[in-house]
């Protein structure tokens, strides 16, 4: 009698071992989703946080001498920014030149344009510190931030 007792109850410890280390190995699983979910989202707003320094001119009024800060802010950034005024609707590229196709953008070569000439007031490339502009994002094929256009309004 004795042996059969403890024969159920060492079948019963290793049923009971069993269904605990079962648990512990859905909870684990559930954590690992967990984490890689937590890290995904990380590695999103890492993302987003290192492009909101371009991100918040997207679509915003801002005036010519912002523009103008902006052009110093970023002059040895590889990025292209274009400004597009009254007087040169074509606009000019500082920094890197950018080519845009279908709303996509490639950076080429270096800007030969000076940041003062859109200071000089009798230069074709003048910017209005009182004129209004308007920023638009242009993104390459990865989705990256390649250049920044400030069109006149």
């Amino acid at each position: 009698m004795e042996n059969s007792l403890k024969a159920i109850l060492i079948g019963a410890g290793v049923v009971i071992t069993l269904i605990v280390v079962s648990i512990g190995f859905l909870l684990m699983r559930s954590g690992q989703n967990t984490a890689q979910t937590a890290i995904g989202k990380l590695g999103q707003i890492s993302g987003e946080m290192s492009e909101s320094q371009y991100t918040m001119y997207d679509g915003m009024e801002s005036d010519g001498s912002m523009v103008a800060n902006t052009l110093k802010k970023f002059k040895d950034e590889y990025i292209g920014i274009q400004v597009k005024t009254k007087k040169n609707t074509s606009g000019t590229w500082y920094a890197y030149n950018v080519t845009i196709s279908n709303g996509i953008g490639t950076i080429g070569t270096k800007s030969g344009k000076k940041i003062s000439d859109a200071m000089d007031e009798s230069h074709n490339d003048y910017i209005n510190p009182n004129g209004k502009f308007v920023g638009e994002l242009i993104r390459d094929e990865n989705g990256t931030v390649v250049a920044l256009i400030f069109t006149q309004k």
